[in-house]
């Protein structure tokens, strides 16, 4: 991969370096995210990050997917831990919205496919969003050199986000408690960017409240990768969503 910036190829060779396996890069224009890291397991020989081939600069994508990979890599062999859901999510969703909103026939026909999609999509979302935001802290404290290319990604990233406020499916929406971590992260980039913008449309939701939750958790919390899973189980704690999901030993 051409054309990264001497900090980002400095972060990747620093993963190759803890996990001692080579990072492979291939092209891919089916993404939707701007990049994503694979991690190596179970004996494959290499990580592997994917990147939607583009003109403009991927530092940002790839250091913010790389983060990941080394907070897992800093932690001692026996502390390192996959995130994997128990099977529990979807139905757990099912019955919270057949008691949080009136169906009707078509929606409780639908209502199984959808709650599958919310299901795997707050799943994602409960990781990725509080462990996210350690990695744009880190980025911003000790790669300030990356610090617009850091803006715009994240405003890219506010600006998706957006769109699960309003995702539907017939009637059907997701459910409140399960959009905190989004609102969490909206209330984050504004403190981080010194913004107001990005909490707005979730104060008008009425999910505010729950994202401060849970970002005074995170405040609460140390930055250190070692308590990356509390930050996740506390998190999950507050949204109702203990009992989904399951932390297995990483297999090299």
């Amino acid at each position: 991969m051409k054309n990264l910036r001497l900090a980002t190829t400095g972060i990747l060779e620093r993963v190759e370096a803890l996990s001692g396996r080579p990072i492979e890069f291939k092209p891919d224009s089916s993404l939707t995210l701007r990049a994503t890291l694979q991690i190596a397991r179970n004996g494959a020989p290499a990580h592997v990050l994917r990147y939607r081939p583009s003109n403009e600069p991927l530092d940002y994508w790839v250091a913010y997917q790389a983060g990941y990979a080394l907070r897992l890599f800093v932690l001692p062999t026996g502390q390192r831990f996959d995130f994997a859901g128990t099977g529990a999510a979807a139905g757990e969703v099912e019955t919270l919205m057949r008691t949080g909103q009136p169906l009707t026939e078509g929606d409780k026909a639908t209502l199984p496919q959808f709650a599958q999609m919310t299901a795997h999509w707050a799943l994602l979302n409960l990781r990725s969003f509080a462990i996210g935001i350690r990695i744009d802290q880190w980025l911003a404290d000790e790669h300030p050199e990356l610090g617009d290319l850091q803006v715009a990604g994240m405003d890219y990233l506010q600006q998706d986000s957006l769109q699960l406020l309003s995702k539907r499916f017939g009637s059907l929406s997701v459910p409140v408690t399960l959009l905190a971590p989004v609102a969490a992260c909206a209330l984050y980039a504004d403190r981080l960017l010194g913004k107001s913008v990005y909490a707005i449309p979730y104060r008008a939701a009425g999910v505010l409240d729950g994202g401060q939750q849970l970002l005074d958790i995170l405040d609460s919390l140390p930055a250190d990768p070692s308590f990356d899973r509390k930050l996740v189980d506390s998190w999950a704690a507050a949204v109702g969503m203990t009992g989904w999901f399951a932390w297995i030993p990483y297999k090299p």
